[in-house]
């Protein structure tokens, strides 16, 4: 009984699934099961990504990383806009991984510069206000 029930259902399914003849018949969208939605969040989190990523200077640090980001966004719109998600959804998932890379390039060189900024100065001697922060702070009475 419940071989002959999935096998039913099955059949029903296959009959009234109009999706998977969509192309053919001229429309889109027509079955709950061949429905792809549209990858807007993930075009979202890419977008996102590149902002973060401008934000951390990837363009002075990464260049090519984040023009590679905004280009797969790009593109991963006009497959939005020509219905094709699959496409869209994986060049959204790339522009954002490109994106990432980007501000992670830009933030270890900016870490870089720091660390070097800071041991080029330890082989200078101490300015002189430099010596006078590290003299120890007395009481103003002791003085007297």
């Amino acid at each position: 009984m419940t071989t002959r029930l999935s096998i039913c259902l099955f059949i029903l399914a296959t009959l009234f699934c109009a999706g998977c003849a969509a192309p053919l018949v001229g429309t889109s969208n027509l079955c709950f099961w061949c429905t792809e939605l549209p990858p807007t969040n993930r075009v979202t989190q890419a977008d996102i990504a590149i902002r973060a990523a401008v934000d951390a200077k990837a363009a002075d640090f990464a260049p090519v990383e984040l023009q590679s980001a905004r280009d797969k966004l790009a593109r991963a719109r006009n497959m939005m806009a020509a219905e094709k998600y699959t496409e869209a959804r994986r060049l959204a998932q790339r522009a954002q991984v490109d994106a990432e890379l980007a501000e992670a390039k830009a933030e270890t060189a900016m870490m870089r510069r720091a660390a070097d900024k800071i041991l080029s100065g330890a082989d200078r001697p101490p300015s002189e206000a430099e010596r006078e922060s590290r003299k120890p702070l007395t009481p103003s009475g002791a003085a007297e």
